[in-house]
């Protein structure tokens, strides 16, 4: 991220792509192997594909992954988060009375999957994302020229997606099983047109389930972004994880060397700005690993005090895919389960004689 915020490399254009091999001379995504999911879901789904739009004043691309919902041979219904770069674009068209074209790749490299999933914050919509991947590999991303769309797909995908997302027209999209892990609801969501679709000679589809593998994919930006964002406002950030259990948006467990008292409260607060969907943050000292959940208890239970060391955020702007957020609003809470500063000497952790067992000649009784 450094390096492509510094010197940004853009991606270089070309006429054909392994992407391209095969084009459908009449497009159908019933002809591509889109499962259904978790088994309360709405139809089957693509869930793990680059959207690449050009915002319409400017042309920069945007680069994201959003659900969609296959409801005809050449139609589907999608979901755009509030705050996402890809709706302000639409928005912008929509007012026009204009469709957003976009495409659609599916099976993509691993560095266009991680620019993909780079927050707003870190990667402001004035800004090409596909530079983060160029970043990432050493040298600029191939995207490949569409035949009916005026953006560009990734030139080494599986499949690619020439679409156009439709002015004014919503349609049912949903249920679908969320990172929540509850089904989002059923509602009269946008409307995605496909004109074409091409793929290589013998393509291998890629999806993912909501879950462990996606909060692995927010973790791995998200947790880099909100260190750095946090740690240019607050001194002494040790480590910042966005766990599991709060699946992989909600919860964050943060270490700081306190250098002085109350830099752990603002450290709560610059975490909930950095990365809005954070429900709960959590922050313990540095001599507790905040990758391991039962460290994390321990400190909670004997550092943490409820009458004094608790910070609520109330009606804040929320992640709209957790259930507790209502019409864009939540409450955010943060425990503080650190120490005193400077530390009293009744919180000094306990500790064992380290033991090299390859020193000891180790013999039983027989």
């Amino acid at each position: 991220m450094a390096a492509w915020q510094k010197d940004p490399v853009a991606p270089i254009v070309v006429e054909q792509g392994p992407a391209t091999e095969v084009v459908m001379t009449t497009p159908d995504l019933r002809s591509l192997p889109i499962p259904l999911h978790a088994l309360g879901d709405g139809g089957p789904y693509l869930d793990c594909s680059a959207v690449i739009a050009k915002d319409p004043d400017t042309g920069v691309r945007n680069l994201s992954i959003h659900r969609m919902m296959v409801t005809g041979p050449r139609r589907m219904t999608m979901l755009m988060d509030v705050g996402r770069h890809l709706r302000d674009y639409y928005e912008r068209a929509e007012r026009r009375g204009k469709p957003l074209e976009i495409t659609i790749s599916n099976g993509i490299d691993p560095s266009v999957y991680i620019a993909s999933v780079v927050p707003g914050s870190a990667a402001p919509i004035d800004t090409d994302e596909l530079g983060i991947a160029s970043a990432l590999i050493g040298r600029p991303v191939e995207l490949v020229k569409s035949r009916t769309v005026e953006v560009e797909g990734v030139a080494n995908a599986q499949f690619i997606i020439e679409a156009e997302i439709l002015p004014n027209v919503r349609e049912d999209e949903g249920p679908f099983g969320e990172v929540a892990g509850y089904y989002a609801k059923r509602d009269k969501r946008w409307v995605v047109n496909v004109k074409s679709i091409s793929h290589r000679k013998s393509p291998i589809y890629h999806t993912l389930l909501p879950g462990k593998e996606v909060f692995n994919s927010v973790g791995l930006m998200g947790e880099a972004n909100v260190f750095n964002l946090v740690s240019r406002q607050v001194p002494g950030i040790k480590g910042i994880h966005l766990s599991h259990g709060g699946g992989g948006f909600y919860h964050a467990v943060i270490q700081i060397k306190k250098v002085y008292e109350g830099t752990q409260r603002n450290a709560i607060l610059a975490a909930m700005a950095a990365f809005p969907p954070l429900k709960q943050v959590i922050v313990v000292d540095d001599d507790v690993d905040i990758y391991d959940a039962e460290d994390v208890e321990w400190a909670m239970c004997t550092r943490f005090n409820p009458e004094t060391d608790i910070v609520l955020v109330n009606k804040a702007f929320g992640h709209e895919l957790n259930p507790v957020t209502q019409n864009g609003l939540t409450t955010k809470i943060g425990f503080d389960a650190t120490v005193p500063h400077p530390r009293p000497k009744e919180y000094e952790r306990v500790k064992f004689k380290g033991v090299e067992i390859n020193k000891y000649k180790i013999t039983t009784g027989d």
